[in-house]
C-alpha cells in the first residue's frame, strides 16, 4: 500500500468510537488490579488493554519503540472515555492507541519502501515485517466495529505479505478456504520447496492475528522441518465474519479437510497447535477428527475450569471479556450475562475431556495458577491418551518458561510427525 494512501487512511479523525466503548459495560469496569503476570502479558492498573511487551519483543518489535509509543499514549492530554484508563483517548489522534502505534508502523513502512528503491531486499523484508507487527498492535484487541482497528489490520496483513516478497529462505503460500459463503485466508509457511513437509495448523487466542505467529515458525517449527498453516480464530482477522460458538472447531475442521487439496504438505502428517481459545478449538478438533490428526499441542487452552466455575470466569480481564463478546457477536460483556453464553465452551461439559481416551497424543503447556487454564486443566488434557503429557510452568519469569516450552513442543511434534 502506498504511503499516500496510508496517510489518507490514518489522518486524524475525531468522530470514531473509542475501542473500550464498543462493547457495553467495558468502559465502566475499571482495571484496578495490581500488576499481574500471566501467559498473555501484564494486566496493569490504568490500562484497558493487557500489555504484551514480552510477546511483542518475541514478535520482533524493539522494546524501546514500544515504550516510546506507550509514553506518548500516557502523556496525552486529549479527552479520554475513562480518565482512569490511559489507552482510551477519544478520536483517531495523538494519544489514541491505534493512532500512535500506526504512526510508528508507518515509519517502518516508509523505510521498507525506501529500501526497495535502493535494491536492499533484506532490509526491506525486515522493515515490512516490523511495520506489519506494529500495525497488528495498533489493531489490538481487534474488536468488531472498530474502524481504526480494521484499517490497521489491512495494513498489517499487506505489510506481512510484502515482507515475503523479499525473503529468499522461506516460502509463503496464501490458502483461501471456502467457509459460510466467503473465503477464509490462511498463511502457509514452508521451510523450503525441496520436499513435502508435515504441517501444524496453528491458531492463537481471540485477541491475536495470524500474522503475529511467524516467530513460532522461524524459531521452532522451521528448524524441525514442519510447515505452519496459520488460521485466525472466528470473529478475528480473515475469519471476522465467522461467529464463535460452542462448536469452536468447525472452521478449523473445514480447513483440515481442505488441506487434502493443498499440494505442498503431507496430508498424512498433520498436527494441531493452539493457544487460549485456539487451544480449545484445536483440542476439540483432535477429538472430532482423530483419524486425520497425528498430535495436538495446547498452550494455556481455555477448555474447562474457566467455563465450569463462574468464580474463575469473573476474574478474566475486561479486555478478554470484551473479546469473547465481540467474537460471539454479543453487544455486552457483563460477566453474569456472558458467562451463560460461554459455559458451553467447556470441553468437559461437552463430554469430550475426561470421558474417553483418544488415540492421538496431546501435549498441554501452561502455568499452574493461570486463570484461564489451571493445573487441573493441564492434567485433564494430558490424561486424554497414553501418549499425552503436561508441561507445567511454575517458575518466573513465566514468558521465558513459555518460550522454552515452545521449543520443547516443536521437538515433541517432530517426533510424532515422523514417518
Amino acid at each position: 500500500m502506498s504511503d499516500n494512501l496510508s496517510e489518507v487512511l490514518f489522518s486524524e479523525k475525531h468522530n470514531v468510537r473509542e475501542t473500550s466503548t464498543l462493547i457495553i459495560n467495558s468502559a465502566s469496569k475499571k482495571n484496578t488490579k495490581v500488576a499481574a503476570e500471566n501467559l498473555d502479558g501484564h494486566e496493569q492498573a490504568g490500562w484497558y488493554r493487557i500489555l504484551k511487551l514480552l510477546q511483542w519483543a518475541w514478535q520482533g518489535l524493539d522494546i524501546i519503540d514500544c515504550y516510546e509509543v506507550l509514553a506518548k499514549i500516557s502523556a496525552s492530554t486529549n479527552e479520554r472515555t475513562d480518565p482512569d484508563l490511559l489507552d482510551t483517548v477519544i478520536g483517531f489522534r495523538k494519544g489514541n492507541w491505534s493512532y500512535e502505534w500506526s504512526k510508528k508502523a508507518m515509519h517502518y513502512q516508509r523505510q521498507a519502501n525506501s529500501f526497495v528503491e535502493q535494491d536492499q531486499p533484506e532490509k526491506a523484508k525486515q522493515a515490512y515485517y516490523l511495520a506489519s507487527q506494529l500495525y497488528s498492535v495498533a489493531s489490538y484487541p481487534h474488536l468488531k466495529g472498530d474502524d481504526s482497528s480494521i484499517q490497521a489490520q489491512t495494513l498489517a496483513f499487506n505489510n506481512y505479505s510484502n515482507s515475503f516478497k523479499y525473503t529468499k529462505d522461506a516460502l509463503l503460500k496464501i490458502i483461501e478456504v471456502p467457509f459460510e459463503g466467503k473465503q477464509v485466508r490462511c498463511y502457509l509457511h514452508l521451510p523450503n520447496d525441496d520436499t513435502i513437509h508435515p504441517v501444524a495448523i496453528v491458531s492463537a487466542g481471540v485477541d491475536a492475528l495470524q500474522c503475529d505467529l511467524l516467530p513460532l515458525f522461524e524459531k521452532q517449527l522451521k528448524p524441525a522441518g514442519i510447515a505452519m498453516l496459520t488460521v485466525d480464530m472466528p470473529g478475528v482477522g480473515f475469519s471476522n465474519h465467522v461467529k464463535l460458538d460452542q462448536d469452536t472447531s468447525r472452521l478449523h475442521q473445514a480447513i483440515l479437510h481442505y488441506m487434502r487439496k493443498v499440494p505442498w504438505v503431507d496430508q498424512a502428517r498433520v498436527a494441531l497447535m493452539g493457544t487460549r481459545m485456539g487451544g480449545n478449538a484445536l483440542t476439540r478438533l483432535g477429538f472430532v477428527e482423530p483419524k486425520l490428526v497425528r498430535a495436538v499441542v495446547s498452550v494455556g487452552a481455555a477448555v474447562a475450569s474457566v467455563f465450569d466455575k463462574y468464580e474463575n470466569f469473573s476474574k478474566l480481564p475486561i479486555m478478554t471479556l470484551d473479546c469473547l463478546a465481540s467474537r460471539m457477536q454479543l453487544q455486552s460483556s457483563d460477566a453474569d450475562l456472558l458467562y451463560r453464553h460461554c459455559v458451553p465452551f467447556s470441553l468437559l461439559k461437552q463430554g469430550l475431556l475426561g470421558r474417553k481416551k483418544v488415540k492421538i497424543p496431546l501435549l498441554s503447556i501452561g502455568h499452574a495458577q493461570d486463570i484461564m487454564c489451571n493445573e487441573q486443566d493441564l492434567q485433564l488434557i494430558a490424561r486424554t491418551s497414553y501418549g499425552s503429557e503436561a508441561k507445567i510452568i511454575d517458575k518466573s519469569p513465566i514468558f521465558d518458561a513459555y518460550l522454552r516450552s515452545l521449543e520443547y513442543s516443536a521437538q515433541w511434534l517432530g517426533q510424532h510427525l515422523q514417518e
